[in-house]
């Protein structure tokens, strides 16, 4: 008789918080794969391609290995209070990115994450998202002249902006 613990027969699939995760990193990458391929010249698109499909792969080969730990008895399920909050964040910010681009959304809901969820000072939750824009902005855009994603609103409002003031003008 042997004094080790048996584990116990495989059960069920769960839907646990590394699967959620997991799930949620294959359609990010798999969605700036996409895009890049749908939307941008060949020579603009390798970087986002090269990326996202390298994300894409190990974000499904990960998806495939917590979805057989999760048959497991000893893989805690979801706890929506503690995980969901987190998933909301991470959502709210690939959707403000295919909005507003990165230069305008990464440094505003880098704002709103430190101040409102981590409860970060207002030095720090002002100073870290100057940096962040002052770096895709000044270094990115600037410097090297690389464009970046500019969202799908961002020109409709610029359109509005220079339309409504060669109207007024």
């Amino acid at each position: 008789m042997s004094s080790q613990p048996q584990s116990p027969p495989a059960g069920r699939i769960r839907f646990t918080s590394t699967v959620a995760l997991s799930l949620t990193f294959l359609v990010i990458f798999s969605s700036a794969a996409i895009v890049a391929w749908l939307s941008y010249p060949p020579e603009a698109a390798s970087m986002p391609l090269i990326i996202g499909g390298v994300g894409a792969v190990l974000s499904l080969l990960q998806l495939i290995v917590e979805l057989r730990a999760s048959r497991g008895a000893y893989e805690e399920e979801i706890d929506l209070r503690k995980d969901v909050p987190i998933y909301l964040w991470v959502w709210s910010f690939v959707i403000s990115v295919v909005a507003f681009g990165f230069v305008l959304a990464a440094p505003v809901m880098l704002f709103a994450y430190l101040r409102f969820r981590s409860r970060e000072p207002w030095w720090l939750s002002l100073l870290l998202p100057l940096a962040v824009l002052a770096l895709l902005h000044g270094l990115f855009q600037l410097a090297l002249g690389v464009p970046l994603f500019e969202g799908l609103v961002t020109p409709l409002i610029k359109d509005w902006l220079t339309s409504a003031g060669a109207a007024s003008g």
